[in-house]
C-alpha cells in the first residue's frame, strides 16, 4: 500500500515539475544563446553554431532582392524593408499598425513568440535594426541583429546557400509598446522640457536645410545631429565600434543616460540603428523613436523648424 501511494505521488511530482517547464501552448524552448532574453548584437561566430536551432529564424533585410538570390545565409527567410512602411493619413513612410506587423512576422516571415530572431543586412545598415525596432514595440525581446552584416558573414567564410527555407506561416501575437514611441503631437509639446534630447539622425546636410525633398527643410528646433554612420567602424566590413567610443560619442553631444533620449530620422529607418545603439549596446533606460519623423513634422505647417548647424 505505501509502496503503491509513493508511486503515486513520484508521478505526480513528476508531471507538476514538467508542467512547470512547459509554457503555454508548446513545450519548453532552450535558449540558442546565453544572454539572449532581450535585444542584443550578434556576431557572427555565435550565429554559426545555432542556424539549424529550431527555435531561432534568420531574416535577411538586406536592400536587393537579387542579393538575396545570389546567395544568403542558410535558413534565412527574405523580406524587404519597404514593407515597413505605409501611408497613414496620406503621409507616406509611416509605420504599419500592430496588426499589419503581427500578420508579417508570423504569416510571412514565420515567426512565433516563443522564437528568437536574428536579422541581418549589408554593411551593418539601418535595415536591420529598423525590422529589430517593429519587433520591440510589439513586445518581442528574442531579436539579434548581426554585427557586421553579410559582408562579415561571408569574409569569414561562413556557409551560403541559394536555397529558400520552407517555412509554414505561424501565429505571432503582440502588444504595442508605448513607452518606445513617439508621436507628433507628444513630441510637440515637449521641445522644451528639459531632462529630454532629441537625437536627428540623418545627414549632416539633410539636418542643415542645406539638402532634402520635402517640403522643408531643416531639422527640428533643440535637436542633436548625430548620424547614425557615426556609431560603426570600418570599410567593407562594418561593425559597431567599442562601447567606450559609443559612450563619448553620445556623452559629448549631450545624449546622456539620465536623459529621455527620442530618435529621429526622415522616416525612422536610419533612426532605428541609434535607437538600438543607445537601447541595447549602451543601455539607455529612456529611448522612444519618433516614428513620423521629418517627412512628417516637416508636412506641418504649425511645427517649428530650425536650419544651420546648431541645434
Amino acid at each position: 500500500m505505501f509502496t503503491w501511494v509513493l508511486r503515486r505521488w513520484v508521478i505526480g511530482l513528476s508531471w507538476g515539475v514538467f508542467f512547470l517547464l512547459v509554457p503555454v501552448g508548446g513545450f519548453a524552448v532552450s535558449a540558442p544563446l546565453r544572454n539572449f532574453e532581450s535585444p542584443r548584437l550578434v556576431e557572427t561566430g555565435e550565429l554559426a553554431g545555432i542556424l539549424s536551432h529550431g527555435s531561432v529564424r534568420v531574416v535577411d533585410v538586406r536592400s536587393s532582392l537579387l542579393d538575396y538570390l545570389k546567395g544568403h545565409i542558410p535558413n534565412a527567410v527574405y523580406v524587404h524593408f519597404e514593407n515597413l512602411r505605409v501611408p497613414r493619413e496620406g503621409i507616406p513612410a509611416q509605420s504599419p499598425d500592430r496588426i499589419c506587423l503581427e500578420r508579417l512576422i508570423g504569416e510571412a516571415l514565420s515567426v512565433s513568440n516563443d522564437m528568437w530572431v536574428i536579422l541581418y543586412s549589408e554593411k551593418s545598415n539601418p535595415n536591420a535594426t529598423f525590422l529589430a525596432w517593429a519587433l520591440d514595440f510589439l513586445g518581442h525581446r528574442k531579436v539579434g541583429v548581426l554585427n557586421g552584416g553579410w559582408e562579415k558573414w561571408v569574409s569569414e567564410n561562413h556557409p551560403v546557400t541559394q536555397d529558400y527555407p520552407s517555412l509554414p506561416p505561424k501565429k505571432f501575437f503582440g502588444k504595442s509598446m508605448k513607452g518606445i514611441v513617439a508621436e507628433k503631437k507628444w513630441l510637440k509639446a515637449r521641445l522644451d522640457i528639459e531632462g529630454m534630447v532629441i537625437v536627428d539622425a540623418r545627414p549632416p546636410k539633410q539636418y542643415s536645410g542645406e539638402e532634402g525633398e520635402e517640403v522643408r527643410r531643416g531639422h527640428i528646433p533643440g535637436a542633436k545631429n548625430i548620424f547614425w554612420e557615426t556609431t560603426l567602424e570600418g570599410g567593407d566590413v562594418k561593425v559597431w565600434k567599442k562601447k567606450e567610443d559609443l559612450e563619448r560619442l553620445f556623452t559629448e553631444a549631450g545624449v546622456t543616460k539620465e536623459k529621455e533620449v527620442v530618435v529621429h530620422c526622415r522616416t525612422g529607418r536610419e533612426a532605428s540603428h541609434v535607437y538600438f545603439t543607445l537601447k541595447y549596446v549602451l543601455g539607455y533606460p529612456r529611448v522612444r523613436l519618433y516614428r513620423g519623423s521629418w517627412v512628417e513634422w516637416s508636412a506641418d505647417k504649425t511645427a517649428p523648424v530650425k536650419t544651420g548647424t546648431e541645434p
